[in-house]
């Protein structure tokens, strides 16, 4: 099926001839998939780019007119963005990529949805101002990251970045403009709800179109510029020593662990405390394959980091970071700490922008990978109880060779000091193999099982009755939204 002559001139007509396409070699791009991705490749009928809020009104006017699918994009980073059915045009976001305003009194940011943690991060910064990044890297959507769960390293000081959206504008699928919150009253971007029940819910669930935000910001407690050393891929990032630092320890229990993060968000100390992925360290810290499986071999991270927590202490003056650093050691005594090698700390300590940008954090998808299982939010302790259970369906493939022999690779981020929590696995297979799909859905399919099998908080639903049939509710939702026909 190709797009209608006369809806592609009307559309061009819209957002002008250089920036609609739909040339075989141009879609291409926007067709193929991730490595790891098993689905057939659907080619979209056009690409088309809107430069502002009216162009993307237009356009979905257009496509309810002609009956044209279509899905929105910034970066090709995910899987959402993907054409499931013929017949379907991008709408591409990537000139709507405006700071629109930063308001350093009132602490927010308003965006377009292409703007870019590498724009936004260092102009806030620059102002004393910062927010936290998901880990996803310098060069994705900082609107897709808040809208949804936008989970990130320093959630143990912080919460999830959709918490700091604020006012909106969205287009609705029938191309009506909905302003939210304080914007809808002209009272301004502070607040993304109004009197009545929240849009929140209803609009995050991928329906219609986002092409204002404003994010919430915090106070940075570090230099208005990194301090930056060498060039990509070798480079350092040190903060200030005096007010910046961070540790690494191991402890000979899961449930050390847990009590150790635990006690640190009681005392409400460090703005990053977390289990991270051990293998995935490895790969993040490495150039290429080869020097993977160097590092691997070498059985360093095994050794020290299976349950290891990494600690980041960032304070505004060097006497608070003594007071936090004699709590931090307290607390690493009660629980049997001990620092981990000092050749593993070095790595984190020379790149501190682990914690505030995540900036080489793409390096781990070289490898191919999946992720099961994800959970958001619940409490410290059910997540270290899921923990637990991942053996039960990976310990098999692991000895069939079928994935990377790293059961401990998964990372636990308190949020809120505590008061929930985020885990997620992180796997690696041969994703040149045959079976490298199917190992991917295996693992999925038996960390639901497993978390189903023992009362646990679930992921990703096998039936909509456990979780209140859902899908019906879902699918009202949709209905409500479609445009009149």
């Amino acid at each position: 099926m190709s797009l209608p002559e006369h809806v592609y001139r009307m559309l061009e007509g819209i957002v002008g001839q250089e920036n609609i396409s739909d040339r075989p070699h141009i879609l291409a791009a926007y067709r193929h998939t991730s490595p790891q991705g098993g689905r057939k490749s659907i080619s979209p009928e056009a690409v088309v780019q809107p430069g502002n809020t009216e162009e993307v009104r237009a356009i979905v006017k257009i496509c309810n007119r002609y009956n044209i699918r279509y899905t929105a994009i910034v970066s090709l980073f995910g899987m959402g963005w993907l054409v499931s059915q013929p017949g379907t045009i991008i709408i591409s976001m990537r000139r709507m990529n405006r700071i629109l305003e930063i308001n350093e009194e009132d602490g927010y940011a308003v965006i377009e949805p292409a703007v870019r943690h590498v724009q936004l991060k260092p102009e806030v910064m620059k102002r004393g101002l910062s927010y936290p990044v998901p880990s996803v890297g310098p060069s994705c959507s900082v609107m897709a990251n808040f809208l949804g769960k936008g989970e990130h390293h320093i959630q143990h000081s912080y919460s999830k970045n959709n918490r700091y959206l604020l006012g909106y504008e969205w287009i609705t699928p029938a191309g009506e403009v909905v302003r939210a919150g304080s914007l809808a009253n002209d009272a301004g971007w502070f607040c993304p709800d109004g009197p009545g029940p929240s849009l929140g819910g209803l609009i995050q669930k991928g329906n219609g179109i986002f092409t204002k935000a404003a994010i919430a910001l915090d106070a940075w407690k570090g230099p208005s510029i990194l301090p930056a050393e060498g060039h990509s891929p070798t480079y350092k990032v040190l903060l200030p020593q005096d007010c910046h630092k961070v540790y690494i320890f191991k402890f000979p229990t899961l449930d050390k662990v847990r009590d150790f993060m635990t006690e640190m968000g009681k005392a409400e100390i460090g703005v990053g405390v977390l289990k991270f992925f051990y293998a995935t360290a490895a790969v993040m810290f490495t150039v290429s394959a080869n020097d993977f499986w160097e590092l691997w071999n070498s059985g360093l991270f095994q050794k020290e980091l299976p349950r290891a927590v990494w600690v980041y202490l960032a304070t505004w003056t060097p006497e608070e970071m003594e007071y936090e650093e004699r709590v931090m050691w307290d607390i690493v005594g009660e629980f049997d700490g001990e620092e981990v090698d000092e050749s593993v700390r070095k790595k984190w300590e020379d790149n501190m922008d682990f914690f505030v940008i995540v900036s080489f954090l793409q390096r781990v998808l070289k490898l191919g990978g999946g992720w099961a299982p994800v959970i958001h939010t619940e409490s410290l302790h059910h997540t270290f109880e899921i923990a637990r259970t991942i053996p039960e369906f990976l310990d098999r493939l692991i000895e069939k060779r079928l994935i990377l022999n790293a059961p401990h690779n998964f990372q636990v981020i308190p949020i809120e000091y505590g008061h929930g929590a985020h885990i997620e696995l992180l796997f690696f297979y041969d994703r040149t193999s045959p079976a490298g799909h199917t190992t991917l859905m295996e693992v999925m399919q038996k960390s639901m099982e497993t978390d189903i099998r023992h009362g646990y908080y679930s992921p990703a639903p096998a039936s909509g009755e456990l979780y209140g049939n859902y899908q019906v509710w879902a699918e009202k939702i949709r209905k409500a939204f479609e445009p009149d026909k």
